[in-house]
């Protein structure tokens, strides 16, 4: 009777050990894959290639802008210029902007904000870091050009993936020059003039920049360098 008691338990265990083997655990959840990109604005705003009106003290704002998911409109042309994209614009401050954006990080349609510094006249550089993912993989960037009524310069919804979905190793795009749509000024130095009600916003091609059909000559490239 003991003996087959014992065998009775030992096929119970062996019976539990194939069923313990057979349990499957499921796969963790894939990560979200970020990288990080180093963004240069090289601005070449110069008096030979722009000599219209060229101001006596060409300067660009602190750049300020966010990484998002790609098609977002925020900054696009067509668009009517929020309050922040006005006080951007307008005066080169970034306060009301980024309050703007972050409020759609709150809603998920953004992963950051960011703000990096400026630069005391039209030829130079600004650089800073930023990090995408796969869910974020957009990056808007501006910066007011200066002086100016409400002109500014940057790129809008960059995308840092290709067909595949992998990232870019580097991309490198022309800047391009918008009229915000706030104020009616068409010179560099001309007195306030609220638009009522806001035009929207479009890519500048007039003069004192542009010929009436592009702005010829770039005023400033943006490359993105994976890092």
């Amino acid at each position: 009777m003991r003996v087959i008691a014992f065998a009775s338990m030992l096929m119970l265990f062996l019976s539990c050990e194939q069923n313990d083997v057979s349990i499957t655990v499921p796969d963790n959840p894939p990560v979200a894959k970020s990288v990080e990109y180093s963004v240069t604005f090289s601005f070449d705003w110069n008096k030979n290639d722009f000599p219209t009106d060229y101001p006596a003290n060409p300067h660009f704002s602190p750049l300020v802008g966010w990484v998002h998911q790609k098609g977002n409109g925020f900054f696009n042309t067509g668009k009517t210029a929020t309050d922040g994209i006005k006080s951007m614009a307008e005066f080169g401050s970034t306060t009301t902007l980024v309050r703007e954006l972050q409020a759609l990080i709150y809603q998920s349609k953004s992963l950051k904000t960011y703000v990096g510094s400026g630069l005391s006249g039209g030829v130079g550089t600004i650089s800073l870091d930023v990090t995408v993912s796969s869910e974020f993989s957009a990056v808007s960037l501006v910066t007011m050009l200066a002086p100016s009524p409400d002109w500014y310069i940057g790129c809008a919804n960059v995308v840092l993936t290709d067909a595949n979905g992998e990232f870019v190793a580097t991309k490198t795009i022309r800047g391009n020059v918008y009229d915000a749509g706030t104020d009616n000024g068409a010179t560099f130095a001309a007195a306030n003039s609220v638009s009522s009600p806001r035009e929207n916003i479009k890519i500048i091609t007039q003069p004192p920049l542009g010929n009436g059909t592009e702005v010829p000559a770039s005023i400033c490239s943006i490359t993105f360098t994976k890092k």
